[in-house]
């Protein structure tokens, strides 16, 4: 029998980055690049959408739509954590929803509908909205295995540059080209 509160609450029992906390793991050079990405897809995509969900409370469509992108951007970080090759945008959603995630959360596609407020109805007022992503959002950065840095923060410039420097010497000490890097260092 479940608890009221896990009843009200989908997300206490979503176990995140499932697979690195069993062990699996994807070979160092492939580890490096997969995670230094999903860190920063995190830290800097993911909160400017955030920041987008937080700003459009008045418009429920932009929610949607952000809502939309956010889910599109985990089925992207959870591709590149199980060390396959990420998927044309115009294909995320749908395969999210068909496959769920398992790399990065524990999610199937009828838990993403909900989480993520996809119902046709998701935008009526006793509809649960919005609530959902960013706390999903919140644990995921919370629960990474590393620091996250926090562009939105006054330091937050500092942090992410620390942090490309850093992912750089992950690169060299796994024996990996750090190319992928630079589109972050000149979106920082």
């Amino acid at each position: 029998m479940q608890s009221s509160h896990e009843t009200a609450d989908p997300l206490s029992r979503v176990r995140l980055f499932p697979s690195a906390r069993s062990g699996r793991g994807l070979p160092a050079a492939r580890a490096v690049e997969a995670w230094a990405t999903a860190a920063w897809l995190l830290a800097v995509e993911g909160r400017a959408y955030l920041e987008d969900l937080e700003g459009g409370t008045d418009q429920p469509q932009l929610r949607r739509v952000v809502r939309v992108k956010l889910l599109e951007l985990l089925l992207d970080i959870d591709t590149r954590l199980s060390g396959a090759v990420p998927v044309a945008e115009e294909h995320q959603l749908a395969l999210a929803l068909e496959y769920g995630l398992h790399d990065l959360a524990d999610l199937e596609g009828p838990s993403l509908i909900e989480v993520f407020a996809l119902a046709d109805d998701a935008d009526h007022a006793d509809a649960p909205g919005d609530g959902e992503v960013p706390r999903l959002w919140e644990r995921l950065c919370a629960e990474f295995p590393g620091e996250l840095p926090d562009p939105l923060q006054a330091s937050g410039q500092r942090e992410i540059l620390r942090a490309l420097r850093n992912w750089s010497k992950l690169c060299t000490a796994a024996g990996t080209d750090a190319a992928f890097l630079e589109p972050f260092l000149k979106d920082a």
